[in-house]
């Protein structure tokens, strides 16, 4: 069968798009539309390595992995080794993923008019189906998420906005049932932070406003103890289209680093 370059381009520009619109949602991650086309257009021009010889599993492999780190930096860029990583694995499996349900397709079904060379796939089909079917796969991988996921404010993160007299600061949190910490007066939410956020608030000449402390006791698999916590005056959290206004938060100093790009950590119960 004739492979056409242009088809063959356009055709994988509209499956990468997908792909990477399904690798951003799963790690929640806001990418700008310019980022994620130009992601999807390397990617496509890449898929030219289907007119070369067929290669060994080694130098596939290589290929693929350097490509997805090429697209990653393209799409994610790097704010940590650690983050950029982990974005990239994330776009690898799902393009395994695809990759390895198209092979499947291939084999079993033998369907005219598709052609896989280098783990390279070309499809002769109209460019209204090949839309509808990439549309479809990406709800597809959509819904899956929402069915596995225990709850669907769990593991999202949040944007908080904190304030302290004439002095605010603002910070990434990832909502998370690794806080259940809590005021033992109840009148405050907790929110753990990096303590670098306590210090850019607080700090006032050497030392820190001491009338805003608070002791907040927790308990975890390593033990138990005291965090240190401050008061603030308020505090915004927003998560996707939810705002949520604080009075009188009070954030505690994590004692272990907090995961990844994020600066804080808040218990789900906050946004219910």
């Amino acid at each position: 069968m004739v492979v056409y370059a242009d088809v063959l381009v356009v055709l994988n520009l509209l499956v990468n798009y997908f792909i990477i619109l399904a690798s951003a949602k799963f790690l929640r991650k806001k990418v700008k539309i310019i980022r994620i086309l130009l992601g999807s257009l390397i990617g496509a021009v890449a898929s030219l390595y289907i007119f070369l010889p067929e290669v060994n599993l080694a130098a596939e492999v290589l290929f693929k992995i350097v490509l997805c780190l090429v697209i990653t930096l393209a799409v994610f860029g790097i704010k940590s080794v650690k983050s950029f990583l982990k974005a990239s694995g994330v776009l690898f499996t799902v393009t395994c993923a695809y990759a390895g349900i198209m092979i499947a397709v291939w084999k079993i079904f033998k369907p005219n008019g598709m052609v896989i060379n280098n783990s390279v796939v070309y499809f002769n089909i109209s460019p209204l189906m090949l839309v509808a079917f990439s549309a479809a796969a990406y709800i597809v991988f959509t819904l899956i998420m929402k069915v596995f996921a225990k709850n669907n404010i769990y593991a999202k993160d949040c944007e908080i906005t904190v304030f302290y007299g004439d002095k605010n600061v603002n910070f990434k949190a990832i909502v998370d049932t690794g806080n259940s910490v809590c005021d033992i007066f109840g009148r405050s939410e907790v929110i753990i932070v990096d303590p670098s956020i306590i210090d850019t608030l607080f700090i006032s000449g050497d030392a820190k406003n001491k009338t805003r402390y608070r002791a907040i006791p927790y308990n975890s698999v390593s033990g138990y103890g005291l965090l240190d916590g401050y008061r603030c005056d308020k505090g915004i959290i927003t998560s996707e289209s939810k705002e949520i206004i604080l009075k009188e938060p009070i954030l505690a100093a994590s004692k272990i680093q907090i995961k990844d790009e994020y600066e804080g950590i808040v218990n789900p119960e906050i946004l219910d």
